[in-house]
């Protein structure tokens, strides 16, 4: 935490850590192994204490990006998308996020040659969409290609943010 924060919400966050017992029965790791994490493994046990924090933030990052989605310009076709899914498309960082169309438009440099209109077409709107859409846009792909669940589920109805053409 950086040192400007104010004073309540520093408050805050310690009154909120849970304790070793509450950290041993939520995530099943014996009070021993914790003892040693705190010496052994600082961050991750400060990270456990503060799980609660944790999963409260994130819960509110996800209810803002689920607000946003409903304005995002539905400039997508469903065979793009599908397009997207198969393809090799793989970022690990925000850094890569923000160059998401490069990075795309590398992978597919092979096909260009036979689906010239299409993967320029795709690279265009990639390029069009602002640095939420893309996170947006990716972790649906994501999370679309790791779930058996969602593989059944309509494409359609999971990208609904995005396909619209």
């Amino acid at each position: 935490m950086p040192a400007r924060e104010p004073y309540y919400f520093i408050e805050y966050i310690v009154k909120n850590m849970l304790s070793n017992r509450k950290i041993s029965e939520r995530f099943e790791v014996q009070i021993n192994t914790l003892y040693n994490w705190q010496k052994t493994k600082p961050t991750l046990y400060r990270y456990l204490q503060n799980a609660d924090y944790n999963y409260e933030r994130n819960k509110e990052i996800n209810v803002l990006l689920s607000e946003y989605s409903k304005c995002i310009q539905k400039n997508f076709k469903l065979e793009e998308i599908e397009y997207l899914i198969d393809s090799s498309l793989v970022v690990v960082s925000i850094e890569e996020i923000k160059e998401l169309h490069k990075i795309f438009i590398k992978n597919e440099a092979k096909e260009i040659a036979s689906r010239t209109d299409f993967i320029l077409d795709l690279y265009e709107k990639i390029l069009h969409l602002n640095i939420i859409e893309k996170y947006t846009l990716y972790k649906k792909i994501d999370k679309y290609r790791r779930s058996e669940i969602l593989a059944s589920k309509d494409i359609a109805d999971f990208f609904f943010e995005f396909i619209g053409v």
